[in-house]
């Protein structure tokens, strides 16, 4: 393998919970087993934030930057450096290979900057932000937040998406060099093995119940209303149904005051997360802005059934009534339906999950960074020579017909 060093920029990373900065620590940890030195510049997440500081024994390492709140997720931030800055970065790091995560402040001076040095830079399509605009009043700007990120991906030497939908999408926007690189499965953390008695007990429910279980941020544009409405819907029929909310966001006090019933669990990491998905039966997703959507995978892999809409993550790796419950995006009624059936019909589930879970063993992070390793090798250069020269010759491969 022709990496030797890899540089990521993102404004999101460990420890914060989110789908962006699970994989890239899944990515960043593939690349240090294989041997790869890692720097990471990122937001400063806290005032006691400090970054992890590379040694002979440990190649990872973190420059931070400046960071400020994004509107409607104060606990991320945007990364504010300069192009100026970000070039001394690369010509002191000496990456094989940039990969920039995000397409905010930070990853525009860090596109910026690696064009301006004729460097090649690989960026991740990883959250749908034209869409989440009409979650928080910005709808009117949808047309010109797509038209940035078409210019900003075009002008990379390729994108990498989640799923083969997300790259039909994005091509038929105007986007080009595309390739589709998944994600995995943590098998040794997410496990139905992790069932737990005792947390049911405090749910208020025996074995044989089902419990419904979310797993994300707690925000509209997660379309928690039509969770609500599942929930009103299942309630009706069924009131002692358990409805588990796994996560935070500023929905939260809205919904616990409209529905006091539902159960709250809050922000969990570690095994604590491992155990909630295990200990759940009936995984509800009811996004239909999220490019992949980590929760699904993990969820499969815990042993729940899964009830989404026929997109992202579900859409790569499920089939409706075989794998998972599947409605198609904007059937708001047959996503309750299919909430319904999974709770009302045992044996049906019971196969269901039996499916999916069957599928989910053959999701590894290990192939998905061999798979992450080929897409940034082919973005290397094939010779030495001028700036303008390196930017013709560094292109993404097509994507192989097994992608």
């Amino acid at each position: 393998m022709s990496l030797k060093r890899v540089l990521f920029v993102t404004e999101t990373y460990r420890p914060e919970i989110n789908g962006v900065a699970t994989t890239l620590g899944k990515w960043v940890d593939g690349l240090l087993k294989l041997g790869v030195d890692v720097s990471v510049i990122r937001p400063k997440q806290s005032k006691l934030d400090s970054p992890v500081q590379g040694t002979p024994a440990k190649r990872e390492s973190e420059i931070l930057v400046y960071g400020m709140p994004i509107p409607g997720y104060a606990e991320l931030k945007f990364g504010i450096a300069s192009s100026a800055w970000m070039k001394k970065q690369f010509e002191h790091t000496k990456p094989d290979a940039i990969y920039i995560a995000t397409e905010g402040p930070l990853g525009y001076s860090a596109l910026k900057a690696a064009n301006a040095l004729g460097l090649k830079a690989v960026t991740g399509f990883h959250t749908n932000f034209q869409s989440y605009s009409r979650f928080y009043n910005f709808g009117f700007l949808e047309p010109l937040i797509l038209k940035y990120l078409r210019w900003f991906h075009n002008n990379s030497s390729g994108t990498l998406v989640p799923t083969k939908q997300q790259k039909a999408m994005l091509e038929s926007k105007g986007l080009n060099n595309i390739q589709v690189v998944s994600r995995g499965i943590d098998h040794t953390h997410f496990s139905p093995d992790k069932r737990s008695a005792d947390l049911r007990a405090q749910w208020g429910v025996t074995e044989d119940e089902p419990v419904f279980i979310y797993v994300g941020r707690i925000a509209a544009e997660k379309n928690l209303d039509l969770l609500a409405k599942t929930y009103e819907c299942v309630s009706e029929a069924h009131p002692n149904a358990k409805f588990v909310l796994v996560g935070d966001g500023p929905l939260k006090p809205l919904l616990a005051t409209k529905y006091p019933h539902l159960i709250f669990a809050g922000v969990k990491r570690g095994e604590e997360i491992a155990q909630h998905y295990a200990s759940g039966d009936i995984f509800l997703f009811p996004s239909e802005t999220d490019t992949f959507g980590n929760v699904v995978t993990e969820a499969m892999a815990s042993g729940c059934c899964i009830c989404a809409f026929d997109a992202a993550a579900a859409r790569e790796h499920l089939r409706d009534h075989q794998s998972a419950f599947l409605a198609d995006l904007g059937n708001d009624q047959r996503f309750i339906d299919n909430a319904l059936s999974a709770y009302i019909k045992p044996q049906l589930r019971a196969n269901i999950t039996a499916a999916s879970k069957t599928i989910a063993t053959r999701l590894s992070w290990n192939d998905i960074v061999q798979h992450f390793c080929g897409a940034l090798e082919n973005a290397l250069p094939t010779h030495t020579g001028s700036v303008d020269a390196n930017r013709t010759n560094l292109k993404l491969k097509p994507e192989s017909p097994s992608s």
